[in-house]
């Protein structure tokens, strides 16, 4: 397999990691009520703190993150596991360090993620800013999926143009869903490039350039469903993107929105491209519900 895209693959089968350890390791109320089972529960932290600083410390390692953030990461866990130790015998306190250290997610780190972190001109934020696992996985996820280099790196399955003569390209590797969203995807949408990545158990990741900026949506698979979550870097017109589905309804004030929805696979296909079409431009923004509509003096 290609490195590029095994270091994808793994991205996404440590991210799920991570994320089965902060849901597995929750405080359950009866530990409270017996030192055998209190002393089980400090170990499995322990044990959830080292399992963590592999699977993170393994992806800053295969997405060349700063050596600052790596050092931050590694100094962070070791203070974890020195604070563990002053509650291993105590639940009240090792709840806390679990809500605290574990699971804490502030609404400034999300709205700070949110307005830096984007394709094509988003700066990203330092890996320092976060102070929990939960916060240092929503950085280092939302960093990965939203840098265009890291598509450009993998191998090109398909590629076609729109009628504006931007590529549509798909990467990755070979499935089925990906093939048809690919094909499906309209090529009479003026946008500049699309990336579609295709890995395995149909997981789809793509970045559409100059529609809310460069929006990015992400395809999983549960059972029969498949759940298609999306980030808008800008919002050009209020009024079009708070009639999305699934959206995250925005104000005046919003600078960016994010949402989901699920569907079947039959559906997924002309979904996302209706989708796509939906999400508004630079050129909904001097019309009614736009971001310069009233600024121009348009309106009636």
């Amino acid at each position: 397999m290609d490195k590029n895209l095994d270091n994808m693959e793994k991205f996404f089968k440590y991210d799920m990691e991570v994320k089965n350890i902060l849901h597995s390791t929750y405080p359950k109320e009866e530990y409270r009520y017996s030192k055998e089972t209190l002393i089980e529960y400090s170990e499995s932290l322990f044990k959830a703190l080292s399992d963590i600083e592999y699977y993170i410390g393994t992806i800053l390692d295969k997405f060349d993150f700063l050596e600052s953030d790596k050092k931050y990461f590694k100094n962070l866990i070791s203070a974890y596991k020195d604070e563990l130790i002053k509650r291993r015998y105590d639940f009240n306190k090792l709840k806390h360090f679990y809500d605290i250290c574990f699971v804490n997610m502030r609404e400034d780190l999300v709205n700070k993620v949110g307005e830096n972190c984007f394709g094509d001109g988003g700066w990203g934020v330092a890996l320092s800013e976060a102070k929990s696992l939960n916060e240092i996985l929503h950085v280092v996820h939302q960093t990965i999926i939203n840098n265009k280099n890291n598509y450009r790196n993998l191998p090109v399955l398909a590629r076609k143009q729109n009628n504006e003569g931007n590529n549509i390209t798909l990467y990755g590797t070979q499935n089925e869903i990906s093939n048809k969203i690919f094909l499906s995807f309209p090529e009479n949408l003026n946008t500049d490039y699309v990336e579609i990545i295709s890995l395995k158990d149909d997981k789809v990741i793509m970045m559409v350039r100059d529609v809310g900026h460069a929006l990015s949506i992400e395809i999983e698979k549960e059972n029969d469903k498949y759940y298609v979550k999306y980030y808008i870097p800008k919002i050009c017109n209020i009024n079009m993107v708070n009639n999305l589905k699934g959206v995250n309804k925005v104000t005046k004030e919003s600078i960016y929105t994010v949402g989901m929805f699920e569907t079947t696979a039959d559906k997924l296909p002309l979904e996302i491209a209706d989708f796509v079409l939906k999400v508004p431009t630079d050129m909904d923004m001097d019309i009614e519900g736009g971001s310069l509509y009233k600024e121009e003096g348009i309106q009636k």
